[in-house]
């Protein structure tokens, strides 16, 4: 029943589809510009959850782990010390070829471009000092970002989501962080359909906001925070709800979260973070205390070193 129930829904959106241009232009794109390296898997996220939805309801339901490049960093990017969030990490990662994914933050300029920050002030990755929300486009285009608080000339510059969506078009899925950042839902649900990202993209905010974006559009694909498996199931009148984020107990015996939600037709999705870079120095407990939850994707500074890890396990 459960199977069914996710069919019937997939046959809805793909009706719905037809009348949105922008998810018709991204399916109707070949994928041969692909470049090697890139792994292998369908053209867009929602053809992807069906399958990982449907894979669950069988006796093997978790073949591979997804791996999503936190503020699209990687070792290798974290090495050559470029900053988060910029088209050069990007770049690191799309031809890593172990990320599946990039995690991105989304902020507004004072004159409503969409550019990538996550903190509210450039202080902490740029030369400069002030709040995304008072400079403009061109003032913070002025701007060298740098890793951390490296206060260098670099040359890289704070990149429009825009110009994110140009480089990872065909090669990259991506997952944006809106949550407490001002983005207007208007704008960005026109800029993901004017990019023809519709296939590619999803959405992290509160619950609220989500539902503006699947009111607009119900193939935008949304990203929920969820804590139990009953508020995962008050996202199921929204086809855009399939992948939720929740946080892994790793001082926990056990965590049996992503088990519960994979119950009840839901795909899951957390992160490692301060807990990776024990990873450095040969310590993989908190590694494997993920690989034992059955989580379905893992959000990591450091791709490589989880892939090698996930591969071991037969889970790459």
């Amino acid at each position: 029943m459960k199977v069914l129930r996710y069919f019937s829904l997939a046959l809805v959106c793909v009706v719905l589809s037809f009348g949105c241009s922008g998810c018709s232009e991204q399916q109707t794109e070949a994928p041969d510009d692909q470049p090697t390296g890139v792994p292998s898997r369908p053209t867009d996220l929602m053809t992807l959850f069906y399958e990982l939805i449907e894979q669950q309801a069988g006796e093997n339901p978790r073949e591979r782990v997804y791996i999503v490049a936190h503020r699209a960093n990687t070792r290798a990017g974290i090495n050559q010390r470029l900053p988060e969030n910029s088209l050069e990490i990007i770049q690191v990662a799309i031809e890593s070829g172990v990320v599946d994914m990039i995690e991105v933050d989304v902020r507004p300029t004072k004159d409503d471009v969409l550019v990538l920050m996550h903190d509210a002030s450039v202080a902490r990755t740029t030369n400069g000092t002030k709040n995304v929300s008072d400079m403009t486009y061109a003032e913070i285009r002025q701007l060298d970002m740098n890793r951390e608080d490296d206060k260098v000339t670099t040359g890289i510059k704070v990149p429009t989501l825009k110009e994110v969506f140009e480089l990872c078009k065909g090669k990259m899925f991506i997952n944006l962080d809106i949550h407490g950042k001002n983005v207007p839902v208007g704008q960005l649900a026109a800029l993901i359909k004017e990019c023809g990202m519709t296939d590619q993209v999803m959405i992290y905010s509160k619950k609220d906001e989500l539902v503006e974006y699947q009111n607009i559009d119900p193939n935008i694909l949304i990203h929920p925070y969820v804590s139990t498996v009953a508020a995962a199931n008050e996202y199921k009148q929204y086809p855009g709800a399939m992948l939720f984020q929740y946080g892994l107990k790793y001082d926990q015996d056990s965590d049996n979260f992503a088990r519960e939600m994979r119950a009840a037709g839901c795909l899951t999705y957390t992160n490692i973070l301060n807990y990776d870079k024990h990873m450095l120095s040969g310590n993989n407990t908190y590694l494997q205390k993920f690989v034992n939850s059955e989580t379905d994707f893992i959000q990591t500074d450091y791709a490589e070193m989880v892939h090698e890890y996930l591969d071991v396990e037969g889970l790459r």
